[in-house]
């Protein structure tokens, strides 16, 4: 194959000003233009790259219809026994996660440690994702195990790779946005937790700080040795928005790379469920209505579609009130959005059961006629629910 023939645009949001080249760039001709690792130092030299330059797709990337061969060394996803208890397994990702951020936060990792480590994390929650989807959705609802700035990147890494399992994203993409989606936030993890539990309004400089983070974090991570541009361009891009309102660029529609605009859904969706000291957490449909009502604005319209198709009108983790007057919380989506499988964990008294009822909500009595808030809830072991073994399964 030819240089030429092997050669692509460089694409709007790959290169950033003040950013060092990944990869060498040339013309559409084949010739030279500046070579891997020159530095971007200034505006024309952004604009002449944007507008001439060219590159050669990662090998990894580039396939033959029906020819998908990953490199022998690329990770895949882990195959769990079934057995395995999901939400244990997620439980123990988040203190691996927050011992990576500890050595990041401290500048003691050893050369390619970070991006081992968080591959691995991501191949993890690939896995637990093929294993029982319906029980790690669960978990971005009922799980609180670890503090927001561990919670959050998890429950974001779940829905990215369960739209990219939708989606048929190849691996190699997966790998690179799902490691983006679990530090999407490390150049903000040193403050992130007082402004979390901060009930006044944010000072002007306070909002620089979180308009910089991307920017922070992409820094952290370079430091930390991290390499792959695309894992860096999706923590860079994960708060742009579709109409150009968001930050630290203001990009707009397809500027922003698809897997960062996946990576931003499943951002504003686990937020919006957290409760903070200053708001309750909102219910699952109150969220979905939410990203539905800024499909186009905010979000991408598509991708938006999709994520609001795959987490269903009530996902896996949402509490509701059936006909008969029972409370519960769905555990399995179905083929009818509209008929989940609930756990029925209240009579119609608001008592307790001795013994948790499973419910098909297609069966009259116990069609759902109403969402809660999880703010009216108690906290449920989520093993209970699922009839999951309470044991963690190696």
């Amino acid at each position: 194959m030819s240089k030429q023939q092997a050669l692509f645009p460089l694409e709007e949001g790959e290169i950033e000003l003040g950013m060092k080249l990944p990869w060498t760039v040339f013309t559409a001709s084949g010739q030279l233009m500046m070579k891997e690792g020159a530095l971007v130092d200034n505006p024309r030299k952004l604009d002449n790259l944007l507008s001439q330059g060219h590159r050669e797709r990662d090998p990894a990337t580039v396939t033959t219809p029906g020819e998908e061969a990953p490199p022998a060394d690329q990770p895949q996803p882990v195959r769990f026994q079934e057995d395995v208890n999901p939400f244990a397994e997620l439980d123990e990702l988040g203190y691996q996660l927050q011992a990576i951020f500890e050595r990041i936060e401290r500048q003691c990792v050893k050369p390619g440690e970070v991006e081992r480590k968080i591959y691995d994390l991501a191949t993890s929650i690939q896995g637990l994702v093929k294993l029982d989807a319906d029980a790690v959705l669960g978990a971005v609802h009922l799980n609180r195990e670890h503090p927001y700035i561990i919670q959050h990147p998890l429950h974001v890494t779940i829905m990215a790779a369960l739209i990219a399992k939708k989606l048929q994203v190849p691996q190699n993409i997966q790998l690179s946005m799902l490691a983006g989606a679990l530090t999407q936030n490390v150049g903000m993890n040193a403050y992130q937790m007082r402004l979390h539990a901060q009930r006044e309004p944010l000072t002007p400089r306070q909002w620089e700080l979180v308009h910089q983070h991307p920017l922070e974090g992409v820094k952290l991570l370079s430091a930390a040795g991290v390499k792959d541009p695309l894992w860096l361009q999706v923590v860079f891009q994960h708060h742009e928005k579709n109409n150009g309102t968001g930050y630290p660029k203001g990009l707009k529609g397809n500027q922003i790379r698809p897997e960062a605009r996946i990576v931003a859904l499943g951002d504003v969706y686990s937020a919006l469920v957290s409760g903070r000291p200053h708001r309750p957490g909102m219910s699952a449909q109150q969220s979905l209505r939410s990203i539905f009502l800024e499909r186009g604005q905010q979000f991408d319209p598509k991708l938006s579609m999709v994520f609001l198709n795959e987490l269903g009108l009530y996902p896996p983790g949402a509490g509701v009130r059936l006909r008969n007057g029972e409370q519960g919380i769905v555990i399995r989506r179905t083929s009818d959005q509209k008929a989940p499988v609930v756990t029925s964990v209240m009579d119609e008294r608001g008592e307790l059961f001795m013994r948790l009822q499973q419910r098909k909500t297609s069966e009259y009595q116990y069609n759902i006629i109403g969402h809660l808030n999880p703010q009216d809830w108690p906290r449920f072991n989520p093993t209970l629910l699922w009839g999951i073994k309470l044991r963690r399964v190696s």
